[in-house]
């Protein structure tokens, strides 16, 4: 509550400085101001990470009765898991260094494997206290933390530790989002060794300050080398906006986060000239007329690209003179792969590879729009900053269509009349839910879990919370306020805005789970709604999944 508080008084300030109510002095109010906002932040992931440690600590007093392997080990990190519906994986590791129990299920496959030769794993088994490991490549492909906890027996033995495993933008960005939202600022998070692990723009994540080509400016690696050498400082830099619009000066001011061995610089950034901001008048919002003269735009410069040539096509997609710019309305262009070939109003971002950017609800939204792509082209919903309203994050839908097997196009516009907000707290207990009915799955078997999912007196189906679950073949399995539709394919089904909803959530649950937005009938009201749902995978042959309602549309 007192930091709920804090922030609140934090932007009043800011909305005051802004309006030319506080005159006196004004430059010095302003630092102080952007200085209590670094202070917050920092002290936010802190306590996140205090939070995974007392977690932790609490799950090593009860291994240390159960012991680190078998069923009842095995309960205590799911529960741990449950508290952090966020995290990827809680595991168990012998003084030895094998990993003797891990959840959720399909990371049972490691289990008995050694990992002694792993740096975090030396770490933690060595020093036995809790640990915030530096940053280590997944099996999955991306870059995660090991936060742990010693486990001894009665006697004072040593078992070996738990921990909690999990991107470390994700529990950095919980931390961080509430303090910025609304603000002129942008933060940033590094470990000392130069790897960026946080950033308020997404596309500066796991770049090295020192080694990534697009650093190597000389006043930038002064700048750098003082933010990782000092605990904490002030300094400008030269850098593109938070719209990779153009580059801009920068105000910084730093200091240091962390526990347990982690020691993240925390870098609050603010433009000396703010970016501006499109004419409202030239923002399209969707209509479903709107959505077929947004095809028809897109269907066209394939046309061109087909007929032009990539390169000449490109360097016409790109120009914001260009015959394919009608106000803030353009055609961008990716590659398969996810990396930006067009974007003609941020050409910072041009040849960067975003395909695992996330939208302000978890959505990714860069590997929908592939997807989309591959499957010869349709909608995707993703929430972006709308320049008609002051980058404010709205709901949009693009429509993409690929040139050929290497690339495509897309254009979009703005849903702005239906609202997409959706607090942290409500994705975190649907994270659970999901989770819960996963798990309940892998336990009982597919057929008593379908009878219980489909059963609308059960406990998996409390109106618009319910539980549904489909073949990975689009094949529907649980869907208790439609039983009609049981057993038959949705593959190819289009929601209100033409969206194949089953087809994305069919590819998000093969990429182990994530965030969909649907529009999609809400049984408490009988209408149409927007709806985040998060799916998770069963095994390789169904998933399940649940939502959240929002507005209707």
């Amino acid at each position: 509550m007192k930091v709920r508080i804090l922030l609140i008084l934090l932007v009043l300030g800011a909305a005051l400085l802004a309006s030319g109510c506080i005159t006196p002095e004004k430059e010095k109010t302003e630092a102080s101001v952007a200085s209590a906002t670094l202070n917050l932040a920092a002290t936010a992931i802190d306590a996140e990470l205090a939070d995974v440690r007392a977690l932790n600590l609490e799950s090593a007093g009860r291994l240390s009765r159960t012991g680190l392997a078998g069923p009842d080990a095995e309960a205590v990190l799911f529960e741990k898991l449950d508290a952090l519906p966020w995290a990827l994986s809680s595991v168990t590791i012998s003084p030895e260094g094998i990993l003797v129990a891990a959840v959720p299920e399909h990371y049972r496959g490691i289990v008995g494997r050694d990992v002694n030769y792993d740096g975090p794993v030396q770490e933690a088994l060595a020093m036995k206290v809790p640990r915030v490991s530096e940053v280590f490549m997944m099996e999955e492909g991306f870059a995660g933390i090991s936060q742990s906890a010693p486990v001894f027996a009665a006697d004072g033995t040593y078992l070996g530790y738990t921990d909690v495993t999990y991107r470390p933008e994700t529990l950095i960005g919980r931390a961080i989002a509430p303090v910025v939202e609304g603000t002129a600022y942008d933060i940033w998070v590094t470990q000392t060794d130069g790897t960026v692990i946080y950033d308020t723009t997404q596309e500066e994540i796991g770049k090295n300050l020192f080694s990534d080509p697009v650093y190597q400016e000389p006043g930038l690696q002064e700048f750098f080398r003082r933010v990782v050498s000092e605990p904490a400082g002030t300094g400008s830099y030269r850098f593109w906006d938070r719209e990779w619009d153009k580059e801009i000066e920068k105000e910084a001011a730093w200091e240091t986060a962390g526990i347990d061995g982690a020691a993240w610089r925390v870098v609050l950034t603010e433009g000396k000239i703010q970016s501006g901001t499109a004419d409202a008048s030239f923002v399209r919002n969707a209509s479903l007329a709107g959505l077929s003269d947004l095809d028809a735009d897109v269907q066209s410069a394939a046309a061109f690209a087909a007929m032009e040539g990539k390169e000449a096509a490109l360097r016409e997609f790109n120009d914001p003179a260009g015959r394919f710019v009608d106000g803030d309305q353009y055609i961008f262009a990716y590659d398969m792969n996810g990396t930006v070939r067009a974007l003609p109003f941020q050409q910072g971002l041009i040849g960067q590879n975003r395909l695992d950017i996330r939208d302000a609800h978890g959505v990714a939204f860069i590997r929908a729009l592939v997807g989309a792509a591959s499957r010869g082209g349709g909608h995707v919903y993703y929430v972006y900053p709308n320049p008609a309203a002051g980058f404010a994050e709205e709901l949009k839908v693009s429509s993409v269509m690929p040139v050929d097997d290497e690339w495509f196009i897309g254009s979009g516009i703005y849903l702005s009349h239906v609202n997409a907000t959706f607090g942290r707290q409500e994705k975190d207990a649907l994270m659970q839910r999901v989770h819960a009915a996963r798990d309940f799955a892998q336990r009982e078997g597919m057929d008593a879990a379908l009878a219980a999912f489909n059963d609308l007196s059960g406990q998996w189906a409390p109106g618009g919370s319910y539980i549904f679950s489909y073949a990975m073949n689009g094949t529907t399995l649980a869907l208790p306020h439609q039983p009609e539709l049981i057993g038959t394919s949705r593959l190819g089904f289009l929601d209100h805005y033409g969206v194949a909803i089953i087809d994305w959530e069919i590819e998000v649950a093969r990429g182990g789970g994530g965030f969909v937005y649907v529009v999609y009938l809400n049984p408490d009201t009988g209408s149409d709604a927007l709806k985040l749902c998060y799916v998770v995978p069963v095994d390789r042959e169904w998933f399940v999944g649940s939502g959240v309602y929002g507005a209707e549309v």
